[in-house]
């Protein structure tokens, strides 16, 4: 472990998705990998090959240096651990992991939904870590990345500008100047309230869900985006973000409305968000034209979004002062609608550890950290 210095060895977390575009395209960039993920059978396909086929990369071919469900193994020597589980599964791996780090590690979250690396934060502690590491986020995910065999992967797109931030906030810095080079469309944001607020699945999944309702639950496949987003949905985007960008700006943050993400993240920017969601999907070069409907109300759409986005977005907004209610309305149709209450597993103001403070106090913790 090169401590402290460049990125040269990434260990990804999770073999879903997630992990699978981000061993492609920083497989693709000549950087060391391991991958690690609790389910053998996610890992076999890159056992058996000794890496990852590249489709569209600089690269053909990526070697993987240690594919395994010990996370010790892949976790020690490493100079960055790369999360990639969901924002569910990041609290049971980050506990897990915390005895196993080193000085110098930087554990960052790709995506941290709202409030991740607080409660990443907070799981280190309670796991016990003595190591002195720096614990960062992403606000969307950066990749699109197909995946026509189980290890074999095409690169479609990276996002044209993505925000990577740090907790506490006094460190976002120093860890941009060593994560910048690997994520070369990342800009530093100054808290974590920048990239929380920038969670655009909790932004588009559920609205979209919720909205779209009898369609999913009839089993009728449908473009997610250029179908879903009607004018009555568009006009639930509208209303959720203006509370969104309402209690980022109250946590210190200027985060930027639904168009201009598009524009940044993507170029795309159309009279209506009705015809830019058209155009994303139907675009030749349109990043949404690979996103399927979800099969069911349990989707990560609603099972992830909800709790580790919405939920903590609105508990935010209560502590700031700052009333949510299109995004709680949004939260109780679609808790009812999937019948199941997503608060046993939410990101409380509790688990998110700044129970009891204000704006200006939550402000203070997102710069210094917990006290």
């Amino acid at each position: 472990m090169n401590s402290g210095g460049p990125i040269e060895t990434v260990t990804v977390v999770g073999a879903g998705s997630g992990g699978f575009g981000l061993i492609a395209n920083l497989g693709a960039a000549g950087y060391r990998l391991r991958l690690h993920d609790r389910d053998d059978a996610r890992l076999a396909p890159f056992r058996e090959r000794g890496g990852i086929e590249i489709e569209g990369g600089a690269r053909d071919f990526a070697p993987i240096e240690i594919v395994s469900t010990d996370a010790a193994a892949c976790i020690a020597g490493t100079d960055l651990i790369v999360v990639c589980t969901g924002g569910k599964g990041q609290p049971g791996f980050v506990r897990a992991a915390a005895p196993l780090l080193e000085d110098g590690q930087i554990l960052l979250l790709i995506q941290g939904n709202t409030g991740g690396s607080l409660v990443a934060r907070r799981e280190l502690a309670a796991g016990g870590c003595r190591a002195n590491v720096d614990v960062a986020e992403f606000d969307t995910y950066p990749y699109g990345t197909g995946r026509p065999q189980p290890a074999r992967a095409q690169l479609r797109f990276s996002k044209r500008w993505n925000q990577i931030a740090a907790f506490p906030g006094r460190r976002s810095e120093a860890v941009f100047a060593r994560l910048g080079s690997l994520f070369t469309q990342a800009v530093m944001a100054e808290t974590v309230a920048w990239t929380s607020f920038t969670n655009m699945n909790a932004a588009f999944h559920v609205a979209n869900c919720v909205g779209n309702a009898g369609r999913i639950e009839a089993g009728q496949p449908f473009k997610f985006y250029a179908e879903g987003v009607t004018p009555a949905v568009a006009n639930l985007y509208h209303a959720l973000d203006a509370e969104r960008l309402a209690v980022a700006a109250a946590l210190g943050a200027e985060i930027p409305d639904i168009p201009e993400w598009i524009d940044r993240a993507f170029g795309f920017r159309e009279p209506t968000l009705v015809e830019t969601f058209q155009r994303l999907t139907y675009d030749p070069k349109g990043p949404y034209q690979f996103t399927p409907s979800p099969p069911a109300l349990t989707h990560n759409y609603v099972a992830e979004d909800v709790p580790t986005g919405l939920m903590p977005m609105s508990a935010l907004g209560a502590a700031a002062g700052v009333p949510t209610p299109v995004i709680d309305g949004i939260i109780r149709l679609a808790c009812v609608m999937a019948g199941h209450d997503f608060a046993a597993e939410a990101r409380t103001i509790e688990r998110l550890g700044l129970a009891g403070q204000d704006a200006a106090q939550m402000r203070k913790t997102l710069i210094d950290g917990f006290a």
